[in-house]
């Protein structure tokens, strides 16, 4: 008896010996390089609160920023993975803009035989990034969002429509990200695919069930996400999915039938698909192409995919935090309502492109609804050529990973005073025509990111944004409910800033 225990012993210490010797073995990178870093914890690292669901990355991050005000930069762990989160402004700057170069791609592994939806501008790496950039970044100039316009109006429409028969009929209490999600989810499928979704009218329409099984922020979904984040072999060998199966063959369904449709019957729309098609035209015509990546159907299905995904939930999010504030703040809504109602008699109805540029402090509003919940809380980088950091004797190694806690900035009383507070007039322009900065630095405010990285949609983010508040707010009037919450909990499962529990309002429609 006694030498089995004894054996049973020696192999559980063994055992224990050894998964910690692994799960650490990475913890002396920081050290080596004389950074100042964040004691990890074993196997977790410096994430255990976003690992076990507790709290957000943007969270987590925050606490890590927090402990260290006097450093620029910091080192800690993701499990295994030697991070740097970057402090200060000038050095995310450097990281961002200036050595680009150096920190082209974001480090998301992605599988485009396995999963051909996953091999978009968000995942795609290098040259083949740069050269889809270049393709892609004409289809969102001002003057191809603007032909957007029509679509955009109509969709704000149907929500008119569908707010005042459902008020009519005795209901005032909304959940408001649903609301919001099912009117962006018809204008992206307006917009990028050219279909009706009607999600307002049929709340079990594709698009929006589509939608849904995207975003759905189960454990078990969380979890495997962050093995294709950390362990992208396991996560390959394993045959896990980014996206249910469904989800894939849906939008490579739905693509494929457009074009071919469009390409029979010479059909002819403003929209995200005609734009890509247009390219696709172009390059087989030009002998002098931009360098090639060719848009096979595939392709084109994954950019309009990710400009679906993009489009609906990080824009529905941004409206329904920004209307849980005018409900909050029924000063600001007052104030939001003038303007609204001055370009309107200015104008005149529908809403034009010239009319909602010029609501200066509706976009402030909208400004400030990032920064105080930024859709995406921190940004990724990956160290792509060696780098000695500028002032410092620090070298980046090849493949060192880099976060930019977006979150913690837009939180840094330093930048924002009392930064728990909605305050729009912190992006008020000064008199002098200055860029409403209000004498921050750059790199302080990052909800689209920033330098040629930067989010490709972010003017169409902004329209569409603009144009549903005008509509909306000229129209309603927004209350708290008996649901409310005064203070918003993030969704710890959510990779996007996502409300615990929904947004309830009352909507009742103004007084003539």
């Amino acid at each position: 008896m006694f030498p089995a225990v004894v054996i049973i012993v020696a192999c559980c210490t063994t055992v224990i010996l050894f998964l910690y010797k692994y799960t650490t073995y990475t913890y002396k990178y920081w050290k080596s390089k004389s950074v100042t870093f964040a004691t990890p914890v074993p196997l977790f690292g410096n994430i255990k609160d976003h690992v076990t669901l507790k709290m957000t990355q943007g969270e987590c991050l925050k606490n890590i920023y927090n402990d260290f005000p006097r450093e620029k930069f910091v080192g800690m762990y993701q499990l295994q993975t030697p991070t740097l989160l970057l402090r200060d402004p000038e050095t995310i700057r450097l990281f961002l803009v200036k050595s680009f170069a150096h920190f082209t791609d974001r480090g998301f592994s992605y599988d485009g035989h396995r999963e051909p939806l996953t091999k978009h501008l968000v995942n795609l790496e290098g040259d083949t990034w740069k050269i889809l950039r270049q393709k892609l970044t004409p289809t969102f100039s001002s003057g191809k969002i603007k032909s957007m316009l029509g679509l955009l109006q109509g969709c704000g429409v149907q929500l008119i429509e569908y707010m005042d028969a459902t008020i009519e009929s005795g209901k005032t209490e909304f959940e408001i990200r649903d609301l919001t999600a099912k009117f962006t989810t018809d204008v992206i499928g307006t917009c990028a695919f050219g279909l009706e979704c009607n999600s307002l009218k049929d709340s079990q329409s594709e698009f929006r069930r589509m939608g849904c099984a995207v975003l759905n922020s189960s454990a078990s979904l969380a979890l495997a996400k962050m093995v294709r984040v950390f362990f992208p072999k396991l996560f390959k060998a394993l045959k896990l999915r980014t996206f249910p199966a469904e989800v894939q063959q849906f939008f490579m369904g739905i693509v494929k039938q457009t074009i071919d449709f469009r390409n029979t019957n010479r059909v002819r729309r403003n929209d995200f698909i005609q734009l890509l098609l247009e390219i696709k035209n172009q390059n087989h015509n030009q002998e002098n192409a931009i360098k090639s990546i060719e848009l096979t159907e595939e392709l084109i299905a994954a950019q309009v995919f990710v400009f679906f995904l993009a489009g609906f939930e990080t824009s529905s999010t941004t409206l329904s935090f920004c209307l849980h504030e005018m409900a909050v703040n029924q000063d600001i809504q007052n104030r939001v309502y003038d303007e609204i109602n001055e370009t309107a008699n200015m104008y005149g109805l529908p809403f034009s492109y010239e009319a909602i540029s010029s609501m200066n402090y509706l976009e402030q509003c909208l400004k400030e609804t990032m920064r105080k919940y930024p859709p995406v809380q921190a940004l990724a980088r990956v160290c792509t050529k060696q780098f000695r950091v500028p002032g410092t004797d620090l070298d980046l190694d090849v493949g060192t990973a880099v976060l930019i806690p977006v979150y913690a900035i837009h939180h840094d009383p330093q930048y924002y005073p009392e930064p728990d507070t909605f305050n729009p007039d912190r992006f008020a322009k000064d008199g002098d025509g200055g860029g409403g900065d209000n004498g921050r630095p750059s790199g302080v405010f990052l909800p689209f990111g920033d330098g040629p990285r930067i989010c490709i949609g972010m003017r169409f983010a902004m329209l569409e944004m603009k144009l549903a508040l005008a509509q909306f707010l000229h129209r309603y009037l927004v209350t708290l409910s008996d649901k409310s919450c005064t203070r918003i909990e993030f969704e710890p499962a959510s990779f996007l800033s996502c409300p615990k529990g929904g947004i309830w309002l009352n909507v009742n429609k103004r007084k003539a």
